[in-house]
């Protein structure tokens, strides 16, 4: 009986090595792409397979599974990455409010009205007499924009501190 349940376990682990190698490397470039750090993304991808090994149903796991595993672990990844952001943005408000300058008047009254306001997108496009798509899209550009810059930031005080 316990030779079964060693050969067992290892047909297993076998198995899901070949898993692995398989979709490792894409799963990796997926978890990049969203949330555009390394670290985070391979902590993501550690996880995702760590989750899948954990369950044992190793001989079930197929490539739907492994993209249901994939986007719940994103998910709560983008969240604490997202929460980060809001904390560092709360303890840098000068940072950010220079930041939300350098954007054009109608970004920051996008960014403004989303952030502080709590008003719709559907709304702000009626507001400002722009299409709702537009809306998304520069209130994307603009987070995006404020994200880089608070990393550039936030990199140059690392290297002032190593110096």
């Amino acid at each position: 009986m316990l030779k079964q349940s060693l050969q067992f376990s290892f047909r297993d682990k076998f198995i899901f090595k070949a898993f692995l190698k398989k979709y490792q490397a894409k799963v990796y470039q997926f978890c990049y792409l969203l949330v555009n750090d390394r670290s985070v993304a391979e902590e993501i991808t550690a996880n995702v397979f760590l989750t899948i090994y954990e369950k044992g149903n190793i001989r079930e796991i197929n490539s739907y599974s492994l993209y249901q595993h994939l986007v719940l672990c994103v998910k709560d990844s983008l969240l604490v990455k997202r929460n980060k952001i809001i904390s560092r943005l709360q303890s840098n408000t000068s940072i950010v409010n220079e930041a939300v300058c350098l954007l054009s008047t109608e970004d920051r009254i996008i960014i403004g009205l989303t952030h502080v306001c709590s008003v719709s997108a559907e709304d702000i496009s009626l507001l400002m007499n722009i299409p709702k798509q537009e809306v998304k899209e520069r209130l994307y550009q603009s987070r995006e924009f404020l994200t880089d810059f608070l990393n550039e930031q936030e990199r140059r005080e690392q290297l002032e501190l190593l110096s």
